[in-house]
């Protein structure tokens, strides 16, 4: 029997022996959310935040870059802590915790009631080299969904657009968390102002 089993565990080592090495990958997280604590006007009782619909380009956890002939390429040897949709909606929850104006916040997938949910598509969340200067991009397509009825109380896209200092991977994520800051400052005022409306 060992006879019989000694090719197979020289054929094993062989394999094995001409695997190429694997290349250390660097996980990045964005930048904690710069939002400070809104201390007066206009509050909502409860909100929860769906993961974004996104393409399967950003279904992943590698950070794109759109290059001036509109191809897609990954920055190598890194990845994202948590793929793409899902980091962004994590990413919301703790802007709108640091806000304070609502007062119950959580994640759609928890399954908690709550009478407002906010959704939409993550259109892009990538590096832009494509202009004279290349620049973190967020375009988020985002809808404000009356849960008692599904019916949608108001949609708006958010985009913003911030300057890379260098191209190396960590001024990217600088710039990423600058953009970010700047969607969110906008959402958090507009979900706020949305959701005292009465719903249609």
């Amino acid at each position: 029997m060992i006879k019989a089993l000694a090719p197979f565990a020289v054929l094993l080592v062989s394999a094995c022996s001409v695997l190429p090495e694997q290349v250390p990958v660097d996980l990045f997280q964005l930048p904690a959310p710069n939002v400070q604590a809104a201390r007066a006007g206009p509050r909502l009782s409860t909100l929860r935040i769906d993961r974004a619909l996104s393409s399967e380009a950003l279904s992943g956890s590698r950070l794109l870059i759109m290059t001036a002939d509109n191809q897609l390429q990954a920055f190598p040897n890194m990845r994202l802590a948590a793929p793409v949709p899902l980091l962004w909606r994590d990413w919301l929850l703790d802007a709108f915790w640091r806000d304070g104006r609502v007062g119950g916040l959580s994640a759609a997938s928890e399954g908690l009631q709550s009478e407002l949910e906010l959704g939409g598509t993550l259109r892009a969340f990538q590096v832009d080299y494509t202009g004279p200067q290349a620049a973190a991009v967020i375009q988020y397509d985002a809808t404000l969904i009356g849960t008692d009825g599904r019916q949608i109380v108001a949609s708006q896209r958010f985009e913003a657009r911030q300057a890379l200092d260098t191209v190396e991977v960590a001024s990217a994520i600088a710039a990423m968390g600058l953009a970010a800051d700047r969607v969110a400052g906008e959402l958090i005022e507009w979900v706020v102002q949305q959701g005292q409306a009465p719903s249609p």
